[in-house]
């Protein structure tokens, strides 16, 4: 009796063991498989991760492929204009020359429209400026010489200073009295500037002329005589 008492408390030890030991093996298989679940989460997680690294980092390579090719870009755009600017430098001198040589065969009153341009162009700090002042005049030389205007004003006649009024066609050609109708005659440039000759002999139709082009009636302008040997070109 006594011997299947102690058989049946090894049986029952044994069992006991072997159900602590299924439940051991139980709890680790239901922790391996929670741990697996999470380390696949965790490397769908740092795959992820990775894939938006190799992302950011292609397009931090494209930015700066970008910024690359934008700074090459400026550069030579720079250097053009850089170029550009230089070679205007450049030119200014022997544009200003030009234009101080054309002024000097230019009719006296568009000569003093034209000097505080000129002023700006000689000093002037800003090359913009200066260029802007050249077109400006330009502008004016070309306007007045598609004009007929009637001007008052002081001219040198052979040392003389005159009060006139003076009737100029375009650049080249202009008729003067004097207040009195005693003096009157041609102006025109030539041979590099502007010059005034008298002809007594024209007085009525220059003042007949100059009243018809400030009250802007037709009239027989063109029977006035002119010099043939005066230099048209603007």
């Amino acid at each position: 009796m006594s011997v299947t008492v102690t058989a049946q408390n090894k049986v029952d030890q044994l069992t006991k063991q072997w159900l602590d030991l299924d439940k051991s093996t139980y709890q680790l298989t239901q922790g391996w498989q929670h741990e697996q679940q999470q380390l696949t989460l965790r490397i769908s997680l740092l795959k992820q991760q990775n894939k938006n690294f190799e992302t950011q980092i292609e397009q931090a390579k494209d930015n700066h492929d970008q910024v690359s090719e934008q700074r090459l870009t400026l550069l030579k755009s720079q250097s053009v204009a850089e170029s550009a600017v230089n070679q205007y430098r450049l030119a200014l001198p022997n544009l200003t020359n030009q234009m101080q040589q054309l002024m000097a065969t230019l009719p006296p009153y568009l000569v003093l429209q034209l000097t505080p341009e000129l002023s700006q162009v000689i000093l002037a700090a800003d090359l913009n400026t200066q260029y802007q002042s050249l077109s400006k005049m330009t502008k004016q030389i070309t306007k007045a010489g598609q004009l007929m205007m009637v001007k008052q004003g002081v001219i040198s006649l052979a040392g003389t200073e005159l009060l006139t009024q003076q009737l100029y066609f375009g650049n080249a050609q202009a008729w003067f009295i004097t207040q009195d109708n005693s003096r009157s005659g041609i102006g025109y440039r030539q041979d590099g500037r502007w010059q005034w000759q008298e002809q007594p002999d024209i007085a009525t139709e220059v003042r007949q002329a100059i009243s018809n082009a400030k009250n802007q009636i037709p009239g027989p302008l063109f029977s006035l005589p002119v010099n043939l040997g005066a230099n048209h070109d603007q």
